[in-house]
């Protein structure tokens, strides 16, 4: 009987260093700058030079605690969940490459690992996996040059795209995407998107429109900057809160020539949902 046998994983000559932000005290002190040498990707992972990488709300978290940060630091820990980079090495042989090349250009997004067995991940719902591990909360993300991460988890990404603007894509883009997507929505119907100005909402009514060919009337709070940014992101009408008060629902409907065929709520305010 013949015995399978697992490569060993290859080592990268590199002499590479890697500078990193690097969290190393409790909730509530700053990241510190320190130089590493280059990490060495295990069998199943690739070792990316990013390029860029965005801040999020989200490390706010991981430097302070709060929100979905475990209750105890993990230390020491590098931020950042929104990188891009090109794959300088791999792993592994061509056969546990799953696709990827040395050269092409991937992302690397919030989520870093999840079990791949539980109930949310069999039905494709993994930002819901009890076990799933953070990038940049629970393992090192992307604030530093070079770092290994799993080919599962990469994102391939097409050559010639702008990289700093894809940087936010690959955290409050698929939040917004996939929300929309989830929708099954029809295109020329009205979307409404409430916070339709915040990070996530812009991008929200940019594949609302683009991607989905939805209507698109925002609500937030602020005429002027607001609803001109809105508009130059595509939004076809625009409701300030703060003038409409209670005859909110009545301009809506009047902007709309009826009701809403989809709704999406982007403000965690209380309000937003009455």
């Amino acid at each position: 009987m013949s015995k399978a046998v697992q490569n060993p994983p290859i080592k990268v000559e590199t002499k590479s260093r890697s500078c990193s932000a690097i969290l190393k005290s409790p909730y509530g002190m700053p990241y510190e700058f320190t130089a590493t040498d280059a990490p060495q990707p295990s069998r199943d992972e690739a070792l990316v030079r990013l390029d860029f990488t965005g801040v999020c709300h989200g490390d706010v978290y991981s430097r302070d605690g709060g929100g979905p940060a475990p209750q105890t630091p993990l230390r020491p820990l590098v931020g950042g969940h929104e990188g891009v980079g090109r794959i300088m090495a791999l792993g592994g042989d061509k056969k546990a490459s799953m696709g990827f090349q040395v050269g092409d250009m991937v992302g690397i997004a919030w989520r870093g690992a999840t079990c791949g067995e539980c109930e949310a991940c069999k039905l494709g719902c993994e930002n819901y996996c009890p076990h799933q591990q953070v990038n940049g909360m629970h393992r090192n993300g992307t604030f530093q040059q070079i770092i290994a991460f799993p080919l599962k988890e990469l994102v391939h990404l097409p050559d010639g795209i702008d990289l700093p603007s894809a940087c936010p894509t690959l955290c409050a883009g698929v939040t917004a995407y996939v929300s929309l997507r989830k929708m099954n929505p029809q295109r020329g119907r009205w979307c409404v998107i409430s916070g339709g100005a915040g990070g996530v909402g812009h991008m929200a009514i940019q594949y609302a429109k683009k991607v989905f060919g939805l209507k698109v009337l925002v609500i937030d709070g602020g005429a002027g900057d607001k609803e001109r940014f809105c508009k130059r992101k595509g939004c076809d009408e625009y409701v300030d809160f703060h003038l409409a008060g209670s005859r909110l629902s009545n301009e809506m409907q009047r902007r709309m020539g009826g009701g809403a065929d989809y709704v999406l709520i982007l403000s965690p305010h209380q309000a937003a949902y009455e």
